[in-house]
């Protein structure tokens, strides 16, 4: 069995990651009280002898200030690089709206793989998911707009973007491998607070994609498994003839999710549209537990592997020893994340 774990008067103690070894260990570490101050502790300090309505006035300024400099917002389209893909409102709901798109696919100013190791073509794109750049009623710069406020439709119209532009980049032969990426917030690594992911196309397999084909090869059943131990220890988010959704304890931060297709082992651009789309929901609603936190995801494909997507919150502290993790022990018996109802929006 691939999945190795240790129980103890029937409490899960460790489990390890199949395929990077680490382990992680259910302790008590999140019991210990945190010595640092809140953040809104100190904003309210900070306000507590301002002037209500200069500082409103001041806000409004410097909000209108971050639009006018986006390069992600409409009417600023000329600061980005060429367009390759874009979306409107009438596609997507069927009714127009007064932003002149609502998805819109870009190349990267910065490219991911440099040029020279893709026939000299630039195929890292930025996928821009909303044309808004703040979430409605922003106190601040902190109020933007995130994944899991999207509509289900247009998240699930974006990851068909993304597919369309993982074609393109498929199309030059020097790319043989694309994978979708997201960073959500600056503690994931993000540098644009504009909403968006990116489709990325290289010259070779990801490290991490290969590492999972390795391990696959030498234990043909090791996703089954891991979908098996989600069941067995209540992890199990929700489960249909498409895609199982899990907590994933092994995962590369302590809130980590998975989501996998066990029957689907095609490259992303050949996966069945209504398998892709069906996958894009599931994969939003482990965003709408997350809501606003920081975290990143990626998609990786077939055929080595089934296609699947790793999600991780990066707002939970962690310590990483030696290649282990901890996660409180009580996990189980507080009321979970994924066991609240799921937002509409």
């Amino acid at each position: 069995m691939a999945i190795e774990f240790r129980c103890d008067d029937g409490r899960l103690v460790w489990v390890r990651n199949p395929f990077t070894g680490d382990v992680t260990y259910f302790t008590h570490v999140h019991r210990k009280k945190s010595g640092f101050l809140q953040q809104a502790q100190q904003r309210l300090l900070a306000e507590a002898h301002v002037d209500r309505e200069r500082y409103q006035a001041a806000l409004r300024a410097e909000l209108e200030q971050s639009l006018r400099a986006c390069p992600f917002c409409p009417g600023n389209e000329e600061r980005s690089a060429d367009e390759v893909y874009r979306v409107t409102s009438e596609d997507v709901f069927g009714v127009r709206s007064s932003y002149p798109w609502l998805i819109r696919a870009v190349r990267n100013l910065v490219p991911r793989i440099p040029e020279c190791c893709t026939g000299g073509q630039n195929e890292s794109y930025v996928v821009v998911e909303d044309p808004r750049h703040f979430a409605e009623g922003a106190q601040g710069h902190e109020d933007l707009l995130y994944s899991a406020l999207l509509p289900p439709e247009q998240f699930e119209a974006l990851l068909v973007v993304n597919r369309r532009v993982a074609e393109l980049a498929l199309r030059n032969p020097c790319v043989h491998k694309v994978l979708i990426r997201k960073n959500q917030g600056r503690e994931s690594g993000a540098s644009q607070p504009h909403v968006h992911n990116q489709v990325i196309g290289s010259d070779r397999n990801f490290p991490a994609v290969e590492r999972e084909e390795a391990v696959t090869a030498r234990e043909p059943k090791v996703w089954e498994e891991m979908v098996q131990f989600a069941r067995e220890f209540g992890f199990l988010i929700e489960e249909n003839s498409v895609c199982a959704t899990y907590f994933c304890p092994f995962g590369t931060f302590p809130r980590s999710y998975d989501v996998v297709c066990l029957r689907y082992w095609e490259p992303l651009a050949r996966v069945p549209e209504d398998i892709w789309r069906q996958f894009a929901r599931a994969l939003h609603r482990v965003l709408q537990i997350l809501g606003p936190l920081p975290l990143d995801y990626e998609v990786h494909d077939g055929p080595g592997v089934p296609l699947h997507a790793h999600v991780n919150s990066r707002h939970y502290p962690y310590s990483n020893i030696g290649g282990t993790l901890n996660l409180p022990s009580l996990l189980l018996e507080a009321t979970p994340p994924w066991a609240l109802p799921l937002s509409s929006a």
